[in-house]
C-alpha cells in the first residue's frame, strides 16, 4: 500500500483538517473524507458546503495546504505566547517591550 507524503501541518487521515482550492481558485477550510491509497487521492469536503461539492485530489496537490492555526501550533505560536511574539504576528497589537 502507497503512504501520503509528508506534508508540515496536514495529517492524511480520515477526519484530517486542511485548506483546499476549489476550481474558482477560493480556498476554503477542508476535511479529508476518504483516502485512496492506490490512486494516491483525498477525497476533501469544504466545510459548511454541500457534498455535491466534495473533490478528490492528489495527495501532493498544491491546492492541499495546512490550515494556519494548525501549522502555528505545530510551531508553538499558538497561546500562551509572550507580548513580543504576538505583536510579530498581530500588528495591531503592541507592547511596551
Amino acid at each position: 500500500m502507497k503512504t501520503p507524503p509528508d506534508r508540515s501541518g496536514i495529517i492524511f487521515e480520515v477526519g484530517g483538517q486542511l485548506e483546499a482550492r476549489d476550481r474558482q481558485k477560493n480556498w476554503y477550510p477542508a476535511t479529508i473524507e476518504k483516502i485512496d491509497y492506490d490512486k494516491e487521492r483525498v477525497l476533501i469536503h469544504y466545510r459548511r458546503w454541500s457534498r455535491r461539492h466534495d473533490e478528490w485530489f492528489h495527495w501532493s496537490s498544491p491546492y492541499l495546504r495546512p490550515l494556519e492555526r494548525v501549522s502555528l501550533r505545530r510551531q508553538g505560536l499558538n497561546p500562551p505566547q509572550s507580548p513580543s511574539v504576538r505583536a510579530l504576528h498581530h500588528p495591531h497589537l503592541t507592547s511596551d517591550l
